[in-house]
């Protein structure tokens, strides 16, 4: 398996050596705690008390901090997919722990980034009041001026503009005078001047014109709270600079604020595996996961320890299910991890799919781009980014699973004969042997492509069906293993040869009515001895292989029911997969679909840039820019669709024949935080 074996510690010793040896054990990151048991032998230890709320307090003001200056840094390019982690040397950790105040550089964050909002909201509110001045602008002078004669008054208001030809009806022969200040967006700002009596007749002819009445402040002219307005809001953006230059200058110690994140972050997690211990008067007890390949290291670890006990155990029974789940693949089925870990984890018992996943993938996504030059521009640029821009673990794992794909894209792409939509068989007399390398043109004969997606595909099936036997034969349940997977083995096969004869004229196209040798496809009971008759010798083992499956499956599926009309409805039910099992064979089809899209594409955009190619003057300038940037979109955009197609087909497909998923990771107490590694502790 490549899930790695895990053992069970349990240390014993005594209680005041127990924070050194936690704070060994997460240096070497090999040591996962866990809550003690609920064992009998367990009930006089008592739970310690730990108190963790000033570490959760600085994590909270430092991760603030952090996310405000992230604002300010200059950052380099990266692709942003996956978080990426600082490098930082021992040295300059211990530095930084002794010297750096980072209090200060929180609480400077926090006060300029206090200012900085406060700013924002007096430059909103003043926006809002310019913008609500703005229709008012034409009145010069304070409104007050208006309130001087103890007989006039005055509104302001604003009215629909197709209501002016009514309010100048309304108020004609009337001591009511109105003027429009400015109109914008089908509305009409008007000042309206009338004698105090005349209170109630303004206030019905705003009625009558759907009027909205507006107050504004008195004591100053629009006009001159407005320029007010524009001198604050030029005074409040030097602020707002001067603010976020201070900010960008902090922003260089966000570095030293990630290590004392994580080292605080370190803190807490020592301090909730003392929460899992057991602790009495003088001893502790503390139990855990270790990967088996770790063993070595921790008993060096424990040399220093001398006053510690150890039982080591390998799981067993309910405790494997409990296990968390540490993966340990080769190199090359290394990266393929990251399409596992996707759908989830697999539970300790159960068989790790990544090896076996991962040549599929690489060729189902081959497929997909089937074009050897697009597996070239593919391999290069995987090779290339990891190593030039930071992508984390995660990148690291996607570029290395696109390079392998890559290169399979490669040898695809050479056996149907495309390079950048480029047919080999165009190619000039002086490549003639390169021409000798394509076997076939998925453009000119998909059905030949479709075959062999179909075939993969079924190979894909069984291979899923062969592992979940090949698990149930090493958990001893030898009885599943031939009465169910082994049976489908067997019918699936035996429909493959019963359908063999019947492949040529698929794949010609010309189907089996119009040969001599072809099999009469009407299956009435005067033929049966006639078609059993013209069928091939390995047709009739199929034929044989159907039946004997069929009838297990019948009679045995629902074995475990004690009633008899539920395991025939069990048995019957199982016999209806057959359609389900054509279904998933038939998902395969989208290899063909997808290769198709690419190989289709990479040609019409050869054939546009060609077009573009006869154009005076700017002809091979628009030539190179189309192809260019045609074929890196069409690599782009079939990948991903490929990525997803591909993954989906191993999901489905493949996983339902085995697979359940639903582990927990192994994830050992270390000194590795969110931000930071420190170099030494990178094995």
């Amino acid at each position: 398996m490549a899930i790695a074996e895990m053992r069970k510690v349990l240390f014993v010793g005594e209680r005041e050596i127990k924070d050194e040896l936690v704070k060994k054990l997460g240096e070497a990151g090999i040591f996962q705690p866990v809550p003690l048991g609920k064992e009998k032998t367990y009930q006089f230890l008592k739970t310690p008390e730990i108190e963790t709320n000033s570490l959760q307090d600085a994590l909270t003001k430092l991760e603030s901090a952090i996310n405000f200056l992230s604002r300010f840094e200059e950052k380099g390019f990266d692709l942003g997919f996956f978080p990426t982690k600082i490098m930082v040397n021992p040295e300059e950790f211990s530095q930084w722990i002794k010297n750096f105040k980072w209090e200060d550089t929180c609480n400077k964050c926090s006060s300029i980034e206090t200012e900085i909002e406060k700013i924002k909201e007096e430059l909103s509110s003043l926006k809002e009041e310019y913008t609500s001045l703005l229709p008012w602008r034409k009145i010069s002078f304070p409104l007050s001026k208006l309130k001087i004669s103890k007989y006039l008054d005055f509104q302001l208001g604003i009215i629909p503009s197709e209501m002016k030809n009514l309010l100048t009806k309304l108020i004609k022969n009337k001591p009511i005078y109105f003027l429009t200040l400015d109109e914008a967006g089908r509305k009409a700002y008007i000042l309206a001047l009338f004698l105090k009596e005349e209170r109630p007749t303004v206030d019905k002819i705003f009625q009558e014109v759907r009027g909205e009445k507006v107050k504004l402040k008195e004591d100053i002219a629009p006009a001159t709270r407005m320029k007010e307005i524009r001198e604050n809001s030029t005074n409040l953006e030097e602020r707002k600079k001067k603010a976020l230059n201070k900010a960008k200058s902090l922003s260089k110690e966000k570095t030293k604020l990630m290590v004392f994140y994580d080292y605080f972050y370190s803190m807490l997690e020592e301090r909730k595996a003392h929460s899992n211990m057991g602790i009495s008067r003088y001893t502790f007890v503390l139990e855990g996961w270790i990967k088996e390949e770790d063993m070595p290291q921790l008993k060096k670890i424990l040399k220093d320890f001398p006053r510690v006990e150890t039982i080591i155990k390998k799981p067993a029974g309910k405790e494997k299910s409990k296990a968390p789940v540490a993966l340990t693949n080769r190199k090359i089925f290394k990266p393929f991890e990251l399409v596992t870990e996707l759908y989830g984890l697999p539970r300790y018992i159960e068989i790790d799919p990544t090896p076996f996943l991962a040549p599929f993938f690489a060729l189902f996504l081959a497929f997909c781009l089937t074009d050897g030059g697009y597996g070239i521009v593919l391999a290069i640029a995987s090779f290339i980014i990891p190593r030039k821009i930071q992508v984390g673990e995660g990148g690291k794992k996607l570029f290395s699973m696109l390079f392998v794909s890559g290169l399979v894209t490669i040898a695809i792409g050479t056996v149907t004969g495309g390079i950048f939509g480029i047919q080999l068989q165009d190619l000039p007399p002086s490549l003639a042997p390169l021409k000798k390398l394509a076997l076939f043109n998925p453009i000119e004969q998909p059905m030949i492509f479709l075959a062999i997606a179909l075939a993969i595909g079924v190979i894909h099936l069984l291979a899923g069906i062969a592992i979940e036997m090949s698990d149930n034969l090493r958990r001893k349940n030898i009885v599943a293993a031939f009465l169910d997977q082994f049976t489908w083995i067997l019918l699936i096969i035996g429909l493959l040869l019963i359908a063999a004869p019947f492949g040529k004229g698929f794949i010609s196209g010309e189907g089996t009515s119009g040969s001599s040798k072809g099999i009469p496809l009407t299956l009435s009971s005067s033929q049966l001895a006639p078609l059993w008759k013209s069928m091939p010798s390995y047709s009739k083992v199929g034929a044989l292989f159907v039946i004997g499956g069929i009838i297990t499956l019948f009679l045995f599926s629902g074995r475990r029911s004690k009633n008899i009309g539920k395991r025939l409805a069990k048995g019957a039910y199982e016999i209806y997969g057959i359609i389900q099992i054509l279904a998933d064979v038939l998902s395969y089809s989208r290899l063909l679909a997808l290769g198709l899209a690419t190989s289709v594409i990479a040609t019409v955009v050869n054939t546009i840039a060609g077009m573009a190619g006869g154009i005076p003057i700017l002809g091979p300038v628009a030539f190179i820019f189309i192809l260019i940037l045609g074929h890196i979109g069409n690599i782009l955009i079939n990948t991903l669709s490929g990525f997803i197609h591909t993954a989906r087909l191993q999901f489905v497909e493949f996983f339902t024949k085995f697979y359940e998923g639903g582990g927990r990771k192994f994830e050992p107490l270390r000194r590795e935080g969110k931000y930071t590694i420190i170099k030494e502790s990178l094995r």
